[in-house]
């Protein structure tokens, strides 16, 4: 699953609106402006700033005070993003409604959606597990991650697999799969 046509649009419009945002508080890359699309955009430089965000969540309040033009909705999604799951994940299972990643250090399933595409198109169900580093973020009571996600290129034992396949089934019947963060 990913996000409908205008919702992506209201993503891009808040994300990069608070990355340009960012970028300009603490000039990390020169040249950066204030995108309104993605294309062009740099993956380092993405990441390089929104690093610095979730350093400190309380820049979007800065950001949400002085931006001009935000809708109630937008100051809903941008103080939403505050609540946010920084990590190492381990991509298990893609399921019809999103794609379970688990965090084993809390022993927790997220079901994360795609932006633009199914995270299922990225890393399909033979790669899997997966593990990835991202940041997941709540959006109109689903979960994203923040446009970017870092894969780790090793190979995964078989035990590290059976295992992880093993922490799944336990976890999913036990707690259940979270699919929102609000």
């Amino acid at each position: 699953m990913i996000l409908l046509p205008e919702e992506r649009k209201v993503f891009f419009k808040n994300w990069l609106g608070l990355l340009a945002f960012v970028n300009d508080k603490h000039h990390l890359i020169r040249n950066f402006g204030h995108p309104k699309k993605t294309a062009g955009l740099k993956q380092e430089d993405i990441t390089k700033i929104k690093t610095k965000l979730w350093e400190n969540v309380a820049v979007i309040d800065e950001y949400i005070n002085s931006a001009s033009g935000l809708s109630e909705e937008d100051i809903q999604i941008l103080t939403g993003w505050k609540t946010n799951i920084p990590g190492h994940f381990m991509v298990v299972t893609h399921l019809k409604k999103y794609s379970v990643l688990l965090n084993d250090k809390e022993d927790v399933l997220y079901g994360v959606i795609g932006i633009r595409s199914p995270i299922a198109d990225m890393l399909p169900l033979d790669m899997l597990p997966m593990m990835i580093q991202t940041t997941l973020m709540p959006f109109k009571g689903r979960i994203i991650y923040d446009s970017l996600f870092s894969v780790y290129n090793s190979q995964i034992s078989p035990n590290v697999k059976k295992n992880c396949k093993a922490s799944y089934s336990e976890i999913k019947e036990q707690k259940g799969i979270i699919s929102t963060l609000t």
